[in-house]
């Protein structure tokens, strides 16, 4: 579920996009936020042959960057566009990828998709590496970046709506909310600096 919500107004590039994931044995969520107010989180079944179990975490984190950046890009084309992840194997592969390696997680499976479709981090690698402007940077996690921990509550909600504990129902109440909540933040820790 994608929303937009009123950016930070006046800043300058680049475009700041925080992402995390959370993971359990069997289910797979994420979620973004970037200061153009583009927000949103997805959860799922974690389908066994994506990747090893011990790959689950990085592959969950670097599809919240997919989803965040294809989000922000189309939007924003051409604009530049700073990532922030707070798991550094996520980082690693981004700038190895940004390098013009193709290497995946371990156990990853590259084959089509449904349809024909390329699998969410054959399409990531493809963006970090031929999309100008983009950098990517380690957030330390739970360290109080507002857009961070955005992020993270997102991915968290997005897990609690999929076991049923929140309703679906609340979903566009509570994503626009704590996405302007995060970006309030955000403008006042920038002008604390």
């Amino acid at each position: 579920m994608n929303h937009k919500v009123p950016g930070v107004p006046g800043l300058p590039d680049p475009i700041v996009l925080a992402t995390d994931a959370s993971v359990t044995p069997d289910l797979a969520a994420s979620g973004y936020l970037a200061t153009t107010g583009h927000t949103g989180l997805r959860a799922h079944a974690y389908p066994p042959y994506l990747a090893r179990p011990s790959a689950r975490v990085v592959v969950t984190e670097l599809r919240a960057v997919y989803w965040g950046l294809s989000t922000v890009l189309s939007a924003h084309p051409g604009r530049p566009v700073e990532t922030r992840v707070d798991n550094l194997q996520a980082l690693t592969f981004l700038r190895r990828w940004q390098q013009g390696g193709s290497q995946m997680p371990d156990g990853y499976d590259t084959h089509l998709r449904s349809r024909g479709a390329q699998p969410s981090l054959v399409k990531l690698q493809m963006l970090a590496e031929y999309t100008p402007h983009l950098t990517f940077l380690h957030e330390k996690a739970h360290a109080g970046h507002p857009l961070n921990e955005a992020a993270d509550s997102l991915s968290k909600l997005a897990l609690r709506c999929l076991r049923g504990s929140v309703p679906h129902t609340e979903l566009p109440r509570l994503i626009p909310l704590w996405a302007k909540g995060a970006l309030r933040d955000y403008r006042r820790s920038l002008t604390t600096e």
